[in-house]
């Protein structure tokens, strides 16, 4: 009976012994063990989707996994943010939108995340955003757009394609004590063509415009990033005309808050080479969104940073 009663207490002692060498070895298993699924807001074909498919190859082969890329589109990329606040941080799910959709449209509307409800991993590529007029309005830059504003009556009207757009032009018309107003539309090729058809004095657009500019169809007026838009860098960026607000819009990867640092720093690592891949330049300079590239904390960083600069600009 005794000999029963220690050899139970021994398979006992074995077992837990065991269970705890596995849950240890579980622990402090190396990220990643598995694929990684990156769930992208827009609809295939894009240019989030097309530049991240691209990527996906590069972070695979750094990662030493395969890369699941699926799509999720709805709310300008918040329906896949919004999702990805149920995964776990563990570094297997992430997510692919644009800048505005987290340091942007938070400021806007009642939306489930925040600023603070990511980690930031990278973040490619610029959408070269400017204002545009025609030619033959005789204007230099928006400088201009601004003197004649001035000098109209009714002030000017622009075709607009997204409420980021407007908030950036109230904000200017508030200072400069002009009237701007919005005429909505319903995304790029319809700005242009308000624009080429002379329907309003100028526009927004994202990107939509590029092509026209090269033929001279169009003038870039201002950049609204931080630096001026590859191909005019002759054009001024709103901030060097004064105004403290701009648009840096990339295509931005977040996994839900949390990471441990080796995990971030794995994946950080992994965008980063995909980054410079040949693939992904070739697709971003086919897109004119340069190859600009911000990783980890300096991506953090420039995203709260023009998260901030908007909430002020809504209050």
């Amino acid at each position: 009976m005794d000999s029963y009663k220690s050899s139970s207490k021994f398979g006992v002692f074995l077992c837990a012994g065991a269970a705890v060498v596995l849950t240890a070895s579980a622990a402090f298993a190396e990220f990643p063990e598995r694929s990684v699924r990156i769930t992208v807001g827009f609809g295939p074909g894009g240019g989030v989707d097309t530049i991240t498919r691209a990527a996906s190859d590069a972070i695979s082969k750094a990662l030493g996994q395969s890369v699941v890329v699926d799509n999720q589109p709805g709310a300008g990329g918040g329906l896949a943010l919004t999702a990805l606040l149920a995964k776990p941080a563990d570094g297997y799910e992430l997510a692919a939108a644009i800048t505005t959709t987290v340091s942007f449209d938070p400021h806007t509307g009642d939306r489930a995340y925040n600023i603070d409800s990511f980690d930031y991993i990278g973040a490619f590529g610029v959408f070269p955003e400017a204002i545009v007029a025609l030619p033959s309005k005789g204007w230099n830059d928006f400088s201009d757009i601004v003197a004649a504003a001035k000098a109209a009556p009714d002030g000017l009207n622009y075709a607009s394609t997204t409420s980021l757009d407007r908030v950036i032009m109230a904000t200017i018309a508030k200072q400069e004590g002009v009237t701007i107003k919005p005429v909505p539309t319903k995304g790029g090729a319809e700005a242009v063509a308000q624009t080429l058809g002379g329907h309003v004095d100028f526009a927004y657009s994202s990107g939509t415009y590029y092509a026209q500019a090269k033929a001279g169809d169009l003038a870039v007026m201002a950049g609204l990033g931080k630096e001026p838009v590859p191909g005019f860098e002759s054009a001024p960026t709103l901030e060097s005309l004064g105004y403290d607000i701009s648009s840096v819009n990339m295509v931005v990867y977040v996994a839900p808050a949390g990471l441990s640092d080796e995990t971030k720093t794995i994946l950080v690592d992994a965008f980063k080479a995909a980054a410079e891949s040949e693939t992904v330049l070739e697709i971003l300079a086919g897109r004119n969104m340069g190859s600009f590239i911000l990783t980890g904390d300096e991506f953090e960083a420039q995203i709260r940073a023009q998260s901030a600069q908007f909430e002020a600009a809504l209050k």
